[in-house]
């Protein structure tokens, strides 16, 4: 309950300052002193109390409630004797400043009090208030009192010495040593004769120290004239004091002293007693008065300069007369003329609005009649019509027994403004309430008006498909559908945020293995990476558990994002090389362990400003970004929000220019019956030599392996690595074996070890590293181990370890690869081609396409990219996907062509379009932007072969031996291949159609990559399945069903068109069974694949 009176004391210097901030202020003007208050009516016969700080409440022992409200007179009658409450009495009532010193008795203490008066009054005369400040006293009394009882001792031991002249030394001598001042006896010329324990102890030395010392060396700034002129006008045994205070420098501090002297008489002789009270508490406790009744008067002026400042009134109403009192502020505040109104109750009724008078009435008669504070805020109508709020706060007033209520005292407070902010505030919140349930109807009508004429164009397509179509009429139908679904997957992911955005996201705990479910998020990003030539590594702390609960489709999710910009975002350069590194650590909270999962690149980097809006919805980094790089901006605010469902954080670092660093912290559960891991049986202890000048590669190795305790060393060459094989065969020591890193395979793969002549290499054990991702991972003989290394995964290191030292079997040896010639494609042809399109799966297909025909390629992703190598290289050829981020192929043709009509040197470079859109309108649009030509996927290798010896005649550096016909503008019309064959997975005659040849050097690299793929499609449509996505899962399905055409997995294909035509439907159970379908010929594949020795029989398929 706020006390009424102390918002007098409020800063009100701002008007804009809120009536609780100004509450505060008061209250801590008068709360925080130290000596108590009390602030009380002036009204003669009142006097009821209006305020008592904490110290005067504290003092008394008395709460609030029985303190407020009393006279001030009969309150202090219970403590005082007659003649103190006689004399505050008077001092109340003469209403003038007063200072007095009054003893107070209570129950269990009695002390001494300091009473200061100060009246205030208001202006036109007339008191207001009085203020009450009483100071403790009580050590003050007692030091005086103990100073006068000392005194009277020493007054006493002299009389008696009068009377007794012959027991005088003696009495002088116990009066000297024990008494509690500090004494000196001197001599005439002022020499330290004696001194008493006292004084010891005061000036911090012995007896012999001080004995025959001069006094002024003893007292700082002190001057014998002193004591003579003190004693040349008194009597014998007198004592009298000294004017000036006295100084003693200690070793820690200054005491302050007031001395006095006398004579005395020994054995005839005189001497000087020179008598030192300590006054140092004394002047504390007068500094402490003084700097009260300073505070006392700064508060008052404080209470004048609130009340004027801040707009507060300060009434009282007589309950006798129904009078009110007002201060010059009520009326301000009521806009009433004081002269010219009748100042009663009834003038205030007048002023409250009719519809607050009752609310405002009921609470004060209720406060009158319960005796309790008033608290009410009401609105009042000045006579110009100006409405105003008001808060009031009052207490009851008593009569002089604290019985009887007389009236009430309070304050009016004017919050107009703060009332009118409020209501802005409410409005304003409304709008935007209104605003957001506007835009979750728009989502939701949109979703609903554009959901319902989609789904019947899908379904629909999805029925035409079935029916009798040429290819080219399929082709259409396909695109048509493929732009249908691509639409409703924007929208899925607009309405996936906007789920997360409202809470109704939910995730699942399952067992998850951490270490494969990041190494299969670098499989997935590792064709990416390597088309752009950046270095995929991770490290993985082998003190995090195998298995923990988790989210894993959520997890996945969260890390291919940002394993996923990362790659985006960074480049290889002639000068740097695109570098990605994914650690993953055990690290502790205070109360819990933690995985810290640190996405590190050498990309782009960000500056404060980007970074500060990273995790905003629909944003990224700038604009610029958007235009190179494509995206929606939702990504990462997807992302944090799923970590922060898990319990989580992401914290990010960046440079600008330099390179950025993403840091997940991912709270996990261990699994009951953790799974053991083998790991560290046939890793622990190795002893390891590299040969690399690759230092990357050494470093991540090095990490990885510190886990299990190895030995690393690492040299540049073979003859260095013969030299420390001889070195530790001379020590005793024994090198496990060695592993060569990826920038030195090619070279020994050429060139065998057996040319050292060395019997150490001989006898060594060997684990060759490639970045080759065609490259396979098994023995080539019984001390030869390949392991591919782009991406680079710890779990692929530690099993070519434990292979190489025996310690776990591998069933899998690369066979050599048998080459089956086909002279049906020429060979050694010339021509430098730009290929541009923005599927990883797509290029390598036309790369080795290109390869296989002899001629050279260069890769883009989109078109920007694309225009950047065509204007600072010579290309023959332009092969370009229509449909790509960035800049797509139209733009690209167009581009081109702007460029060749300004410069005229450039020739014609022609540019022909793959793409799976077959559409006449399609091809119409590709020829009106500057292509050449248009070619539908998947393109069979004889097609594609003609289309290139065609338009390159128009190149602007012609080939050689080529005929001059001029080319038709017509687009190829080209049929994809349908033969399916009886039993096997592969149809081995349609990827001859596609690449020309059924030779394991090219046909193996291929399906191998094709392996990895169709895992992530089958995990990725689990997914799918599994959300009940079927925007998605169409999606999945239609990338896949291409990317398994042209790889010649006829059937796997009919899986996938099935779930593309039915995922619309949503009978999840039929769609589920169909799944079920293409996994059980994903097994078949990898039964192929194992039995043709493309693939490892140990490698997993996804479950």
């Amino acid at each position: 309950m706020k006390n009424p009176f102390t918002a007098l004391l409020a800063d009100k210097q701002s008007k804009k300052t809120a009536p609780q901030q100004d509450d505060s202020i008061k209250t801590s003007v008068l709360d925080l002193l130290s000596d108590g208050m009390v602030i009380f009516d002036g009204q003669v016969g009142s006097n009821a109390i209006f305020y008592a700080n904490p110290a005067f409440l504290k003092y008394y022992g008395l709460p609030s409630n029985q303190v407020i409200g009393r006279n001030i007179i009969e309150f202090y009658s219970h403590y005082l004797n007659d003649d103190h409450i006689a004399e505050l009495h008077s001092a109340v009532h003469e209403a003038t400043s007063h200072t007095t010193e009054i003893c107070v008795n209570q129950e269990t203490k009695t002390g001494w009090l300091r009473i200061n008066l100060e009246a205030m009054r208001k202006q036109g005369g007339g008191n207001h208030y009085l203020i009450l400040n009483q100071t403790d006293i009580s050590q003050m009394k007692q030091v005086r009192q103990e100073l006068k009882t000392s005194n009277q001792k020493l007054q006493q031991l002299v009389s008696n010495q009068n009377q007794r002249i012959n027991e005088q030394e003696v009495q002088m001598g116990v009066m000297f040593e024990q008494a509690v001042d500090n004494m000196l006896l001197l001599n005439a010329e002022l020499k330290v004769l004696d001194v008493n324990d006292s004084a010891l102890s005061l000036f911090e030395h012995s007896k012999s120290d001080l004995l025959g010392l001069e006094l002024t060396s003893l007292l700082y700034e002190f001057t014998e004239n002193n004591i003579e002129d003190k004693l040349s006008s008194v009597e014998m045994y007198q004592e009298v004091p000294l004017d000036e205070v006295i100084k003693v420098s200690r070793t820690s501090d200054v005491l302050s002293l007031l001395g006095s002297v006398r004579y005395i008489t020994m054995k005839t002789q005189k001497y000087i007693v020179l008598t030192l009270r300590d006054i140092s508490k004394e002047q504390i406790a007068q500094n402490e008065l003084r700097r009260s009744q300073s505070e006392l008067e700064e508060v008052v002026r404080s209470l004048n300069l609130a009340t004027q400042a801040g707009g507060i009134g300060i009434w009282s109403w007589d309950f006798t007369t129904n009078e009110l009192s007002w201060d010059d502020r009520m009326y301000e505040i009521y806009g009433v003329d004081p002269d010219n109104c009748k100042n009663n109750y009834t003038m205030w009724q007048e002023r409250v609005l009719e519809e607050d008078i009752f609310t405002a009435e009921e609470a004060l008669n209720k406060a009158r009649e319960n005796l309790t504070q008033f608290n009410s805020e009401f609105r009042i109508q000045l006579p110009d019509k100006e409405i105003r709020w008001i808060k009031a706060a009052a207490n009851v007033l008593f009569d002089q027994d604290g019985t009887t209520p007389i009236g009430m005292g309070g304050i009016n407070i004017d919050v107009t403004k703060e009332k009118n902010a409020q209501a802005n505030l409410r409005h304003e919140s409304e709008i935007a309430l209104a605003a957001s349930e506007a835009k979750s109807m728009f989502l939701a009508n949109m979703s609903h008006e554009i959901r319902t004429p989609m789904n019947g164009v899908v379904g629909m397509l999805s029925l035409l498909s079935e029916s009798e179509l040429n290819g080219e009429q399929k082709s259409m139908v396909t695109t048509i559908k493929d732009s249908a679904l691509t639409l409703l997957h924007i929208i899925n992911d607009i309405l996936d945020f906007s789920k997360i955005e409202a809470g109704q996201m939910s995730l699942e705990s399952v067992p998850v293995e951490l270490q494969k479910l990041i190494e299969r998020t670098l499989d997935v990003l590792c064709l990416q990476a390597n088309n752009k030539g950046i270095e995929l590594y991770l490290t993985y702390d082998a003190s995090l558990p195998k298995v923990i609960m988790s989210d894993s489709v959520r997890l996945s999710q969260v890390l291919l994002n940002l394993v996923g910009n990362a790659v985006k975002f960074t480049d290889s350069t002639d000068e740097m090389k695109g570098k990605v590194w994914v650690s993953a650590t055990l690290n502790q909270h205070d109360i819990a362990p933690y995985v810290e999962i640190i996405i590190e690149d050498n990309g782009i980097g960000m500056t404060e400003e980007q970074i500060e809006k990273l995790f905003k919805a629909f944003s990224q980094a700038d604009t610029s970004t958007t235009r190179l790089y494509g995206g929606t901006g939702l990504g990462l605010s997807i992302t944090r929000s799923l970590l922060e469902m898990m319990g989580g954080d992401i914290h990010v670092d960046s440079r600008f220019g330099v390179g950025s660093r993403f840091s997940v912290e991912l709270p996990f559960i261990e699994v009951e019956e953790p799974p053991q891991d083998p790991t560290p049986n046939y890793v622990n202890g190795s002893r390891i030599l590299f040969v690399t000048n690759d230092q990357n590669i050494a470093t991540f190795c090095d990490i990885n392996l510190a886990n299990f305790r190895c030995k690393t060393n690492c040299v540049a060459n073979m003859q260095r690595a013969i030299a420390v094989l001889d070195y530790a065969k001379k020590a005793g020591a024994t090198i496990d074996l060695i592993i060569v890193g990826p920038d030195l395979y090619h070279y020994y793969e050429e060139k065998p070890l057996s040319q050292f002549n060395s019997a150490l290499l001989e006898e060594q054990k060997f684990i060759f590293l490639s970045r080759d991702p065609s490259i396979e991972s098994g023995l080539t003989k019984s001390n030869y181990y390949v392991m591919p290394c782009s991406p680079f995964k710890p779990s692929e290191l530690t099993t070519a370890i434990g292979v190489m030292r025996e310690l776990i079997s591998c069933e899998r040896n690369i066979k050599p690869i048998v080459s089956e010639p086909n002279q049906d494609i020429r060979e050694n042809k010339t021509g430098l081609i730009l290929v541009v399109d923005d599927q990883p799966t797509n290029r390598d297909v036309i790369q080795r396409q290109l390869n296989h025909l002899g001629y050279q390629c260069e890769m883009a992703v989109h078109g920007q990219e694309a225009l950047h190598k065509w204007r600072n290289g010579s290309f023959d050829l332009v092969l370009t996907d229509c449909h790509m981020p960035v800049m797509d192929g139209y733009e690209l043709a167009k581009q081109i062509r702007e460029s060749e009509r300004k410069d005229k040197t450039l020739g014609h470079t022609p540019i022909v379009a793959i793409t799976a859109n077959a559409m006449v309108e399609a091809s119409e649009q590709c020829i009106a932007s500057g292509m050449d030509d248009y070619l539908t996927k998947p393109v069979e290798l004889k097609t594609l072969d003609q289309s290139i010896e065609k338009w390159m005649q128009l190149s602007p550096i012609p080939l050689e031996e080529k005929p001059s016909e001029e080319p038709s503008l017509e687009p190829e019309d080209v049929e994809v291949p349908t033969a399916k064959p009886p039993h096997d997975p592969i149809c081995m005659s349609t990827l001859e159609q596609i690449l020309g040849t059924r030779e394991l050097s090219i046909v193996a690299p291929l399906l191998e990559g094709y392996w990895e793929s169709v895992n992530e499609d089958i995990e990725k449509a689990e997914i799918a399945l599994t959300d009940k996505s079927d925007g998605d899962l169409q999606q999945i399905a239609h990338a896949a069903k291409g990317a398994a055409r042209s790889a010649g997995a006829e059937e796997l294909a009919d899986k996938f068109e099935v779930l593309q035509n039915t995922a619309h439907l949503k009978n999840w159970p039929e769609l589920s069974d169909t799944l079920s379908s293409a996994k059980v010929e994903l097994k078949r594949l990898q039964s192929y694949l194992v039995e043709h020795s493309i693939i490892e029989d140990t490698e997993v398929i996804y479950e």
